[in-house]
């Protein structure tokens, strides 16, 4: 019996894993903190959030009004189109600044994933990293092409760790306590090869062989404008909590 838990919230089947809400409190918390030394320099700030595969972590706090942009992995960005983008948003802030949360799997248009070390651990992963170094000096390269000639600064940091610590949030209190007793119910009963899940506001449980037979990212087409790097939404009617989570792309 299984239970869903990754921050980056891509595992399949569930709408929710344990520490997706946590991870993206976090986020806004801390890069609204943030803010006022960006605006104080006026500058880019580009913070890099956790997201191998998936950009859920980037979304949804850029969603909330966390950022202004976001470059994700699902779709591989061009950074002259980022730098445009970012400058202006600059430019329309009475303080001065604007931001981008990158995902650590995004990729540079024509590039590939940024790995931080060679070495894989347990599970055949190699240990993502650099990309948001690798954007900011372009940034900043870049910039005076959109600032009359002048070098725009950034602000340039990697939250990491700072999401998973410390106590979780009030979703990440409620749902372990009701997918642990889910699967205890399932393990009692006899009942084993299932994956407890939350669909559609509901615990339920399914095959565990889900987890494999498909892949859940972000549904570019449906959620994600490719040439305003940042979510796209049509409407919120009828949408579950976390908007974009509960599909399989």
């Amino acid at each position: 019996v299984g239970i869903p838990k990754t921050m980056d919230n891509d595992v399949p089947g569930t709408d929710y894993c344990i520490g997706f809400s946590t991870c993206i409190t976090r986020t806004i918390q801390l890069t609204n903190s943030l803010r006022t030394s960006a605006g104080s320099h006026e500058r880019f700030m580009v913070l890099e959030v956790f997201g191998r595969y998936a950009g859920f972590t980037a979304m949804l706090p850029t969603m909330a009004g966390a950022a202004n942009r976001c470059v994700i992995p699902e779709h591989k960005f061009n950074i002259e189109r980022l730098t445009e983008l970012l400058s202006a948003d600059r430019k329309r802030n009475p303080s001065h600044y604007s931001t981008v949360l990158v995902s650590e799997g995004a990729m540079f248009e024509g590039g590939e994933m940024v790995f931080e070390k060679e070495a894989a651990d347990a599970f055949g992963h190699k240990k993502l990293g650099g990309i948001g170094d690798l954007v900011s000096e372009e940034l900043t390269h870049i910039s005076p092409k959109y600032n009359n000639g002048k070098k725009i600064e950034v602000i340039n940091q990697k939250l990491g760790y700072l999401v998973r610590c410390g106590d979780p949030d009030a979703i990440d209190s409620i749902v372990p306590m009701a997918y642990g007793n889910l699967a205890l119910d399932l393990i009692l009963g006899k009942i084993h090869g299932r994956l407890v899940v939350l669909k559609n506001g509901r615990y339920d449980n399914m095959p565990i062989d889900t987890v494999t037979s498909t892949k859940k990212v972000v549904n570019i087409k449906e959620h994600y404008s490719t040439e305003r790097l940042r979510p796209h939404y049509a409407s919120f009617e009828m949408r579950p909590l976390f908007i974009m989570t509960s599909e399989m792309g």
